[in-house]
């Protein structure tokens, strides 16, 4: 697993194993340690051994006047003058850790399958909070949009895709392009329209925060302190409302105009019960095409929360190959 795919889970892991006191920039520290760096290093070794054809990549484009609103595009050299379907990769960490370095070999991956990718860069918690990252991907999308002649890029097929605290983030942009009261209470001004997007890719994903809000509080004292600080720094208020929690989720405004979805991930993350499971249900409810790979805790692999970019898993390669060809049986 690497840097940017730890996400929300070992936020919570490090408040409930005596870390509680930490403060939020500790614990994004904390996500930074050797396991996590090795992973990363692995993750680069493998695509630079799987990527055979020469990628064009080009790293750190600014969308926006901030350090932390950057971007990188990469796609095939070998289909530079074609139009090509574009995957906004957001990557997570919990919202307060985790940048779009770590997530470039995972990008290059997807490129490599015939693809432009978009890596995106966020601001973080606690410099800034929510809805500022939903509106700084809508600035990176305005971004590419606005180049999009220079570019090998079709407009008309559009996928958002994101781990853990980037699945939360690019589907609840995602909602709001579906959901005109949600986008208005967020001051959206979207960069493209709900029939661009043909699809998302989420993975160990967080779609209602109200839920996991409230069922840390149930957990006991010390991971509901922790758990619950993260998201109220997120939120933007010391003690966030339902109403707040639920604009900063894609659950609550689910409708049956959200595009298909491929969802993965494992029963052993405490996310699961929580939030995958019922965001596939509610989707299915509403007639949303869905593919699932939920793994059971009975998996012989040792897999957690975000275990798709850890390319030493045989599941992280079934996954990645269904998501692949997802994102192709959806931009045809």
């Amino acid at each position: 697993m690497k840097k940017v795919a730890l996400g929300l889970v070992l936020s919570l892991g490090i408040f409930s194993s005596g870390c509680q006191s930490l403060p939020t920039t500790l614990t994004a520290k904390l996500m930074d340690n050797q396991q996590t760096r090795e992973n990363v290093k692995y993750l680069e070794q493998y695509a630079n051994q799987q990527i055979q054809q020469k990628l064009i990549v080009k790293t750190d484009l600014n969308y926006g006047d901030q350090s932390s609103q950057r971007l990188d595009l990469i796609y095939p050299e070998k289909l530079q003058f074609q139009k090509l379907p574009v995957v906004f990769l957001v990557h997570g960490g919990g919202w307060v850790a985790g940048n779009k370095g770590g997530m470039l070999p995972y990008a290059k991956l997807i490129a490599d399958q015939g693809f432009l990718v978009v890596n995106v860069e966020y601001s973080l918690v606690p410099k800034a909070a929510y809805p500022e990252q939903v509106l700084e991907l809508n600035q990176a999308i305005n971004y590419v949009m606005q180049h999009q002649n220079e570019l090998p890029l079709d407009p008309t097929r559009i996928f958002l895709s994101g781990d853990s605290a980037g699945a939360n983030i690019s589907s609840s942009y995602v909602a709001a392009l579906n959901a005109p009261e949600m986008a208005q209470q967020l001051k959206l001004n979207p960069s493209i329209s709900a029939k661009q997007v043909q699809g998302m890719v989420l993975h160990s994903g967080v779609y209602d925060l109200k839920a996991l809000y409230h069922s840390s509080a149930q957990a006991g004292r010390i991971v509901a302190w922790g758990a619950q600080g993260v998201i109220a720094q997120y939120s933007g208020q010391q003690q966030p409302t339902d109403q707040q929690l639920d604009l900063m989720s894609a659950y609550p405004w689910l409708n049956s105009k959200f595009p298909p979805v491929y969802i993965s991930a494992t029963e052993v993350d405490v996310l699961t019960k929580t939030q995958t499971q019922p965001f596939i249900k509610k989707l299915q409810e509403l007639g949303v095409p869905v593919t699932a790979q939920v793994y059971n805790k009975d998996y012989q692999e040792q897999i957690n929360h975000d275990f798709n970019f850890n390319m030493r898993f045989k599941a992280s390669h079934d996954v990645f190959k269904q998501s692949i060809e997802f994102l192709k049986q959806h931009s045809h």
